[in-house]
């Protein structure tokens, strides 16, 4: 059975990173269709054997018929379409932020029954590669308490934020408001009253909401490093149950989508962990300075798992369920 699937934003990072996914998924045997903003649509983009022409986005997209969508866009760009093609039986996987506190916010190791509806979100590129570490410690022990501190790579900003990294700029910035070159950024997104940036409150959110626990204590440090690709992740959790050192480990080796990798000198790493589908985790320790509390480090590709392999993988349980009916 063919499916039409759109990819709206096909021409940025993750809507490039989402097409090369369904090519290694097999998934372009279905009918797909590219949408972009006017500056880009007319480009043609080549993915395997296929050439696809990346079409405007505007109003004639409520004019088709499609079984799901992709949208690798913006907040402003998701509002204005989202809801419309939902509503007109279109099964929409949204990346932006917008909906997440509305409508299901899936991981699909983690919470692949909440995988129902036209609306469905993907979480935000860091808060999936740290849920993914912790998730089964959570199911097995309870995290009472998780501090995160973030060090995310330039790609989750945008091709703008890469090409100011990659020609080490220092005048005229196309994306921050400071160099990333040879720096680091200690905020990503703007500051509320409190004074935690955007990206921070939604790392707090999202993973009491993916977890089903509102009553873990998060905090959240988030920083933007001087790197491409991959985001790594030092987490600092506190577990209800007594558990030992040994016990986390084994946890941490058992869990779906993650390589427990501790051997020194070979430690989870960026430069290794490019292109990789899982999420990696090592630097396993406790922390004496507070009862059943541990520290582990995490390192995962935000261009795939932290959002378009992980928009594919719910793209792939929806298309199964749809065969299924």
């Amino acid at each position: 059975m063919k499916h039409k699937i759109a990819i709206v934003g096909a021409t940025g990072i993750v809507g490039r990173t989402a097409l090369a996914i369904m090519n290694e998924r097999n998934l372009l045997e279905n009918e797909v269709m590219l949408y972009a903003s006017k500056k880009s649509a007319g480009k043609t983009l080549k993915e395997g054997r296929a050439k696809y022409n990346v079409r405007e986005l505007a109003k004639q997209i409520f004019d088709e018929h499609f079984d799901f969508a992709l949208f690798c866009t913006k907040e402003e760009v998701s509002k204005e379409y989202v809801k419309r093609l939902a509503k007109q039986g279109t099964q929409v996987i949204d990346f932006s932020s917008l909906y997440r506190k509305k409508y299901p916010l899936i991981v699909p190791e983690i919470n692949s029954n909440k995988i129902k509806g036209n609306m469905l979100c993907n979480p935000n590129c860091s808060t999936i590669g740290a849920v993914m570490a912790l998730y089964e410690i959570h199911k097995k022990f309870g995290l009472k308490r998780v501090t995160y501190s973030t060090y995310q790579a330039v790609s989750g900003a945008g091709k703008a934020a890469l090409d100011d990294l990659r020609k080490k700029r220092y005048k005229n910035l196309k994306s921050f408001q400071h160099p990333i070159w040879n720096n680091l950024i200690p905020y990503i997104g703007t500051l509320d009253e409190k004074g935690y940036s955007k990206e921070e409150n939604k790392m707090i959110y999202e993973t009491r909401k993916i977890l089903a626990d509102k009553k873990i204590k998060i905090s959240a440090t988030c920083v933007r490093v001087p790197i491409e690709v991959c985001h790594g992740e030092s987490i600092n959790f506190q577990t209800e149950k007594r558990v030992g050192l040994a016990r986390v480990r084994e946890v941490l080796k058992e869990t779906r989508g993650v390589v427990y990798e501790d051997d020194f000198p070979n430690f989870p790493m960026p430069i290794a962990t490019k292109g990789q589908d899982k999420v990696y985790v090592g630097r396993l320790r406790r922390d004496f300075s507070q009862e059943n509390s541990f520290n582990i480090f995490v390192v995962s590709d935000n261009l795939r798992k932290g959002a378009a392999q992980n928009g594919v993988q719910i793209l792939q349980e929806l298309i199964k369920q749809k065969e299924a009916q």
